[in-house]
């Protein structure tokens, strides 16, 4: 591995667990690190290779190697993915990206296919923003300006306000807890900058062209990205399978790990 490789490997605080012929790299969203991926891991085994990895300015990784001018879209962010898989040199690989993260590894898959077998994604949007009367997206833009403007006031405030109302499950305000703490652990002012890049983004008329399978992981019940969006997506992407999980909620993976690693686990067995 060479110098520049290894800077890569720790600046994004790349993690491997497991070993096999089958290499999965986890793909953290907004507001999150690769410690969002650790029940995933825990039900997955060890009988493949899993890479997790921080995007510059989240979790672990070098926020020196932080730039607005890099980041202000998230071009930045895919050239992070990109840079992480040359440094680990694999073959084709599966990529499991959660949200944006899903979002940005269609936009990667683009400019390299060949460093990709598959990407599975859940809960991804091309566009967060309504665009009427032919796209809901979700959020109006009176929506993002108010969540924007929250994060801008009050981190910690925009962080227990949106936690229990993007995880749902109720039932078991733990996890709301949980992912409260992601996002109130992250820096305000990149988180505020990566949510504008998240929300304000529009890579609709990228999915036709994206050259790989994709598994599509939805929940019918996510304030982030309704169903609808889901529709729009797999009618635009060229090779697409959508699975709908029994689960509630935006993140399906901190809710119901073992059924999302079983089912990460299909996609694997179909390829």
């Amino acid at each position: 591995m060479s110098e520049t490789d290894l800077q890569i490997i720790s600046r994004n605080h790349v993690q491997e667990f497991g070993e096999g012929d089958e290499t999965i790299v986890l793909c953290h969203g907004f507001g999150c690190d690769q410690q969002i991926w650790l029940p995933v891991i825990a039900h997955l085994g060890s009988r493949h290779r899993v890479i997790t990895f921080d995007f510059v300015g989240c979790g672990r990784s070098d926020f020196a190697a932080y730039s607005i001018e890099r980041y202000q879209t998230l071009k930045g962010y895919v050239q992070d993915l990109l840079e992480v898989l040359d440094a680990l040199g694999s073959p084709k690989v599966t990529l499991v990206g959660h949200s944006v993260g899903g979002l940005i590894g269609f936009l990667a898959a683009i400019q390299r296919p060949e460093l990709f077998r598959q990407i599975i994604a859940i809960g991804p949007s091309p566009r967060y923003l309504d665009d009427p009367p032919e796209y809901e997206g979700g959020f109006t833009a009176e929506d993002i300006g108010q969540l924007l403007a929250m994060m801008e006031r009050n981190h910690f405030e925009w962080a227990g306000y949106l936690a229990p109302i993007v995880m749902k499950n109720a039932h078991r305000p733990e996890l709301a807890e949980r992912l409260k703490e992601s996002f109130a652990n992250s820096d305000p002012k990149i988180s505020r900058r990566f949510a504008e890049a998240t929300f304000y983004c529009d890579h609709r008329e990228e999915l036709k062209h994206v050259p790989v399978p994709v598994k599509l992981l939805y929940c019918e019940q996510d304030v982030i990205v309704p169903t609808e969006v889901i529709a729009f997506i797999a009618d635009h992407l060229p090779d697409c399978e959508s699975i709908q999980l029994n689960a509630a909620g935006h993140y399906p993976h901190m809710s119901h790990p073992e059924q999302v690693a079983g089912t990460i686990n299909q996609c694997l067995n179909k390829h």
